[in-house]
């Protein structure tokens, strides 16, 4: 397929989706993978898994819950669903994608929830590729919702919109009836919510039971059909959990993730790898580095210039910018953040008349950074510059985790090196941090590398 980038103002700017993550075959699909530093990433996510995509060899364990960390915005999704590709080809996974932004809430999302988003996909997934299961394997997951269901005497609405899915005979479409009744309630907020939250928390041991022989026989299925020998769930979204729901879904309800033995990646947002209370429940060490335009000595890194003018081209046809250093400045201060490019681009498309010059590229730089004068205290300002003059030692305390959160900091080398955003480092602010920690030190330093 022959893809031209827009080469209008109007369509560029329409065309530009925060949320949208690239699918496989997608023509705007930029590699990313030198240019993050990330050559390792995939295989060590496959051996997790227990395959080794080099040699082929195959140990599956029997049970993992991995999670993949990186910035909000940073490509996690548009990478794990190329990683996904190459374990599907593989022939030992069968990976089923469950998106709980579309899915669930993602303002009040707890594992309840996510499992029975999980349940659904898996089961969409099967009927959709044409696979079956028996009636007494699907029994164990009918019955617990048809006695759940029975039992409760003001969900006779719900229950009626069940009744079909729950009876014997349905296979897997009744079921995938069920599951989506139940994930339709969750995410709009339906006043059940909570009531069915407190009855999966009461019999979750005989649900998880019910969702394990499911897995399994499933997995029996798809052996015999010489399709795959484990089913893998890459359950994306939950990176975008907010405040108390990332401790609930991570920390506080970890035990019952683990209840479900089977295979699967969550996303997962990067300050929580450094917040200290996950204990060593989950697999926390894969993070999805940020694309880098410099090292930690300054020195310029042309993987990443490369990678993201790529990506910006494809996005907005070269025509519509007066010159190449406009595309620079735009890329430059990205910070190697994708999303924060295409805020860069869509603010130009909101400001230029027929071409992006460099007035409207200092007006969109200018228009992102205010977004960050809005929530930054002189003392974030302070750590910032703290942080750029010893990139080394970027500290682990909660104003740290939140600018890394909000994007004010990035984080670089799966975590060796960190610094503020581009954006950032044109306020006013910033600026007189950082004159002010350069005129206490005894011996001066070099200053932030220019962008």
């Amino acid at each position: 397929m022959n893809y031209h980038a827009p080469t209008h103002i109007l369509e560029v700017l329409q065309k530009i989706e925060y949320e949208e993550a690239l699918p496989a075959g997608d023509p705007r699909y930029v590699d990313t993978t030198t240019a993050r530093g990330s050559e390792k990433t995939f295989t060590r996510l496959a051996r997790k898994f227990g395959w080794d995509p080099v040699s082929q060899a195959f140990f599956a364990p029997a049970e993992k819950h991995v999670l993949f960390f990186g910035h909000i915005g940073s490509g996690k999704t548009t990478e794990l669903r190329r990683y996904a590709e190459k374990l599907n080809d593989s022939k030992r996974f069968y990976v089923v994608e469950v998106d709980a932004l579309a899915k669930l809430d993602r303002n009040n999302l707890q594992y309840a929830e996510a499992l029975m988003a999980m349940a659904e996909s898996l089961l969409e997934q099967m009927n959709k590729d044409g696979y079956s299961l028996a009636e007494n394997e699907l029994k164990p997951v009918r019955d617990w919702f048809a006695k759940s269901v029975n039992t409760k005497s003001d969900s006779s609405e719900l229950s009626a919109e069940l009744k079909t899915g729950l009876e014997a005979g349905g296979g897997i479409p009744g079921l995938v009836k069920v599951f989506a009744g139940f994930t339709t309630a969750f995410k709009t907020g339906s006043s059940q919510k909570k009531e069915w939250r407190e009855e999966i928390r009461n019999r979750f041991t005989t649900l998880a039971d019910a969702f394990n022989q499911l897995i399994r026989s499933a997995e029996v299925t798809l052996k015999m059909k010489h399709r795959a020998e484990r089913v893998l769930f890459l359950v994306d979204g939950t990176d975008k959990l907010r405040g108390q729901d990332t401790q609930q879904f991570f920390v506080q309800d970890a035990e019952q993730l683990l209840a479900i033995q089977t295979l699967a990646i969550y996303t997962a947002p990067l300050e929580l790898k450094y917040d200290g209370r996950m204990g060593g429940k989950l697999d926390a060490d894969i993070v999805l580095p940020m694309i880098k335009l410099f090292e930690r000595d300054g020195q310029r890194g042309d993987a990443g210039w490369e990678a993201l003018t790529k990506l910006l081209l494809l996005r907005a046809d070269r025509s519509l910018f007066s010159t190449d250093e406009d595309v620079s400045a735009l890329v430059a201060h990205s910070g190697g953040h994708p999303r924060e490019l295409l805020k860069l681009i869509k603010l130009c498309c909101e400001f230029a008349d027929d071409q992006i010059d460099a007035t409207v590229v200092r007006r969109a730089i200018a228009q992102l950074a205010a977004e960050y004068r809005y929530f930054l205290k002189p003392a974030d300002y302070a750590l910032l510059a703290n942080i750029d003059s010893t990139p080394e030692q970027g500290g682990n305390d909660e104003a740290a985790q939140h600018l890394l959160h909000r994007l004010a900091l990035m984080q670089y080398n799966d975590g060796t090196w960190r610094r503020s955003h581009p954006v950032v480092r044109t306020l006013e602010g910033y600026q007189l941090a950082w004159a002010a920690l350069q005129a206490g030190n005894a011996t001066p330093t070099a200053p932030a590398a220019s962008v």
